[in-house]
């Protein structure tokens, strides 16, 4: 048996169920501005004041100095010196050293070792010869002091360049053996081809001895 529904009762349903429709949706509406704020309240990040770095916080080293060895100190920046068609620049200096140690030998300063660090370059289309004995330091009792050949020899240094390439850059260091009661204060050399001797200034400082 079937049993079918009144107009008027199908119509009190329907009124039913649209008034429940009607309820709902006003009470989600009157929820959605909350449930919005809440959800972008949490979506939103959080933010805060920017932090103050001490004073006292250590910088990072200039990369210059950590290669620095025992006792260098960098000298002045400046423009390259040129005796004929060589150019050179004085990078480093150490003084007051008393012994040198290289692969297979010690070796024990009469007065103390001084080191300068150069650059050379070969500034014209052909080849030429570096010279290290064309090469002294100068003090300020006005004296002038050649290399050391056994200080060069044990530090595996060249003596001599040969040849110097066109445009090419070569760094090496120059040992000399200078007496303990003098100050170095120069440092100068020559290409051995004509060009005239060129004298560098070096900055007059005590050097600590070991």
């Amino acid at each position: 048996m079937t049993f079918r529904l009144s107009r008027r009762d199908s119509a009190v349903a329907l009124s039913g169920l649209l008034a429940g429709a009607a309820v709902a949706a006003a009470v989600a509406a009157a929820a959605w501005p909350s449930t919005a704020a809440t959800t972008a309240a949490k979506a939103a990040p959080a933010t805060s004041a920017p932090t103050a770095v001490s004073s006292s916080a250590s910088l990072a080293p200039d990369p210059v100095n950590v290669t620095l060895r025992n006792k260098e100190i960098v000298l002045p920046s400046q423009s390259p010196y040129t005796s004929g068609k060589l150019a050179l620049v004085p990078l480093r200096l150490t003084c007051g050293l008393a012994t040198i140690t290289g692969t297979h030998a010690d070796e024990q300063a009469a007065g103390q070792y001084c080191r300068i660090r150069v650059a050379l370059t070969g500034t014209d289309a052909f080849t030429h010869t570096f010279d290290v004995a064309k090469t002294a330091l100068t003090t300020t009792a006005g004296t002038s002091i050649g290399y050391s050949y056994e200080a060069q020899d044990v530090k595996r240094q060249p003596d001599k360049i040969a040849p110097v390439g066109s445009h090419d850059r070569y760094e090496f260091d120059i040992y000399y053996d200078v007496p303990r009661d003098v100050t170095v204060n120069g440092f100068t050399f020559t290409d051995g081809e004509g060009g005239p001797t060129v004298k560098v200034p070096l900055p007059v400082r005590e050097w600590p001895f070991s």
